[in-house]
């Protein structure tokens, strides 16, 4: 009988998303139940049992077969982070860029040497160090609108967290192609950095000036926004990869200019709303997927480190600034807290740096998803304490 499915059955990325949403949605309402513990918690839970760390149900291939959903998801965090990068705002608060900029600095120095301490060559070290800079913006969004935060310690969080992901997506940019330097000249290395930095970032602004001149036609209705919005967002990604060009860089510079470039306000704020709820699960999902904790047992000492020296870095920076930025102690050390997630975006960076070379440093792999794992379980609980002990949350406290 022919016409029988073989078994054990083909699990395609198809049967994947429908999993991750259901799993998702069902870990989010038991995390909600305990009312001490965020959505985000329960979807990062559930991703982490059928994953190859739990229960191996998404194995490995099918998590390759469905990078597409994860690389969306992705370019909607991102395009929504670039947005809230606003040039405008870093000149009313003269502090805030130099703190960005010293708490970034710092994290990349110490968590370099550290991993140097521990025999890490040099290369994974910096490309470590250059993951431990950026901070979750997804875990951020998810957190604030969960709360409806909204006050100092959030506008910051947001900046900084545009700032911090800038400076990582641009320094991982430059330091992937000299993965392959066994392989390629010093010359074709830093043809390869200039085409992949210089080609993302034209690429986003030439996204961009399409956007913005196809709003003139479409007008400012939201609905038709939503679609151009998401149209080019996906188009960003697709010809950036094709292109061989850094496909996270080019969607945040299309947010960063779709919020500083539309001097017109052709563009309109729109709020992807169930779109983005549905692809922030899968997201989340996905990262509890990834997640491997034997990285915890293996090399204990080593993520331990990395972790304090990562926080400690990131509160020095904010500490030093603090009045400069006309923060209280308590908003200060609130915005350490919500600075600490580490998530998709490393998990993201991660992937980029498998594809380009599989066998640099599998032990960087292990330390990176291992400090992920720890951050991802503390980091949504810390942003929502430092949100609600700051007074900025609308929304019921428990959630």
């Amino acid at each position: 009988m022919h016409f029988l499915p073989h078994f054990p059955l083909y699990l395609n990325p198809i049967f994947l998303f429908g999993l991750t949403l259901l799993l998702g949605l069902l870990g989010g309402e038991i995390a909600r139940f305990t009312r001490f513990l965020p959505k985000i918690s329960g979807y990062i839970a559930a991703g982490l049992l059928v994953g190859p760390g739990g229960f191996n149900i998404v194995t490995s291939s099918l998590l390759a077969d469905a990078r597409i959903f994860v690389d969306v998801a992705l370019g909607l965090v991102l395009f929504d982070l670039g947005r809230h990068l606003d040039f405008s705002w870093l000149r009313h608060d003269r502090g805030l860029l130099p703190m960005a900029i010293t708490e970034s600095s710092l994290t990349f120095v110490l968590v370099f040497f550290v991993l140097l301490l521990f025999h890490i060559a040099w290369l994974p070290a910096a490309l470590a160090a250059t993951i431990a800079i950026a901070t979750s913006p997804a875990i951020i969004m998810m957190v604030a609108y969960d709360l409806s935060a909204e006050g100092p310690v959030t506008r910051r969080t947001f900046m900084l967290t545009s700032l911090n992901n800038l400076f990582a997506l641009i320094l991982f940019t430059l330091l992937l192609p000299i993965t392959q330097l066994k392989t390629s000249t010093d010359s074709l290395i830093f043809e390869h950095i200039t085409y992949r930095l210089l080609g993302s970032l034209i690429l986003g602004l030439i996204i961009f000036i399409i956007t913005i001149n196809l709003a003139r036609l479409v007008g400012k209705s939201k609905e038709s926004q939503f679609v151009l919005f998401v149209g080019a967002i996906t188009l960003s990604i697709g010809l950036a990869t094709s292109l061989n060009f850094s496909s996270m860089l080019t969607v945040f510079t299309l947010g960063v200019l779709a919020r500083n470039l539309d001097y017109k306000h052709k563009l309109t704020e729109v709020n992807f709303g169930w779109l983005a709820r549905l692809f922030f699960i899968l997201l989340f999902v996905m990262t509890g997927v990834y997640l491997q904790l034997y990285g915890l047992w293996q090399l204990t000492w080593i993520v331990l480190a990395f972790v304090f020296v990562k926080i400690l870095a990131k509160m020095s920076g904010i500490l030093l600034f603090r009045q400069a930025s006309h923060l209280t102690k308590q908003q200060a050390f609130a915005l350490v807290l919500t600075l600490s997630p580490m998530a998709e975006l490393a998990i993201g960076m991660s992937n980029r740096l498998v594809d380009f070379n599989p066998d640099l440093s599998h032990q960087l792999i292990i330390i990176i998803t291992a400090v992920v794992s720890i951050l991802n379980i503390l980091g949504p609980i810390a942003v929502q304490i430092a949100f609600i002990k700051t007074g900025e949350t609308l929304a019921d406290s428990s959630r």
